[in-house]
């Protein structure tokens, strides 16, 4: 927009524009370079939030019940197999397959890291340092997510399609699927003894996260869900887990607890 001052003005008047058309600028010219700071995730595709299914919390209810390890023993005979998840460990594989996705760095022979993510729905992840020394662990193409092993060896995962990240996309290898792939049981390692667990349900062909377990798990019982084994479904809805209370060498004790998902 053109200016027009006006020779009658005073000088001051003039002097006080002049200020201001200055800082204006100065203004400017901060935000376009606040605008070129690389960032975390740099959104360049207001469609993104398509891709993500949003659920509805109260479309279900979780009950938990601790039961005895008989009525757990008894369960498991009719525990369902989970499907063997298809994942890419090779590295010359995963950089021909994810070519223009994910730009990695090598290190020797074995080792990959991550310099920038181009996700499939438009947005940018730049490593801002902060994911430096992040290694590629595995990359699942059914769920299209990419794991990664970050400090003390941690979970770090990337769903590749819709740009969420590890407590949303979980890690793979550790879930455990209801026999018709409806629900499942997922989890991550954090880096410390214990996991962060949750419930996500498939929609739109992608698993989506549903329920905290741990947080949930915290309200109903007042334990603290650190870390399970011996997980399994039995049906669509109801799973079944051993807690952990001690760690030994000749076997580990449990309380064990059944979970079941009401459907409104």
């Amino acid at each position: 927009m053109k200016r027009k001052f006006f020779i009658k003005r005073s000088f001051l008047v003039l002097l006080l524009l002049i200020g201001l058309v200055s800082c204006d600028q100065k203004e400017k010219n901060n935000q376009s370079k606040q605008s070129k700071q690389p960032t975390a995730i740099t959104k360049l595709n207001t469609e993104e939030e398509k891709t993500v299914v949003k659920h509805d919390p109260h479309a279900i209810t979780i009950a938990i019940e601790q039961i005895s390890s008989n009525q757990f023993y008894s369960a498991m005979q009719y525990k369902k197999v989970s499907k063997p998840i298809e994942k890419i460990t090779d590295l010359t594989i995963v950089q021909k397959q994810l070519s223009g996705i994910v730009d990695f760095r090598k290190k020797g022979d074995s080792t990959l890291y991550i310099n920038k993510i181009h996700f499939r729905n438009g947005t940018i992840l730049e490593n801002d340092g902060e994911c430096n020394y992040c290694s590629f662990v595995a990359y699942f193409p059914t769920d299209d997510i990419l794991l990664l092993e970050g400090g003390h060896m941690s979970d770090v995962s990337f769903d590749l399609g819709t740009g969420q990240e590890t407590e949303d996309a979980g890690n793979p290898e550790l879930a455990t699927e209801s026999p018709n792939s409806k629900y499942r049981l997922n989890k991550i390692y954090e880096g410390q003894e214990c996991y962060e667990h949750f419930i996500q349900k498939k929609q739109n062909g992608k698993f989506q996260k549903i329920v905290d377990l741990n947080k949930l798990f915290k309200d109903k019982t007042g334990e603290w869900l650190c870390y399970i084994e011996k997980e399994f479904w039995t049906d669509d809805t109801t799973l079944y887990f051993g807690l952990v209370t001690e760690y030994k060498e000749t076997g580990n004790e449990y309380v064990f607890y059944k979970v079941k998902i009401i459907e409104r």
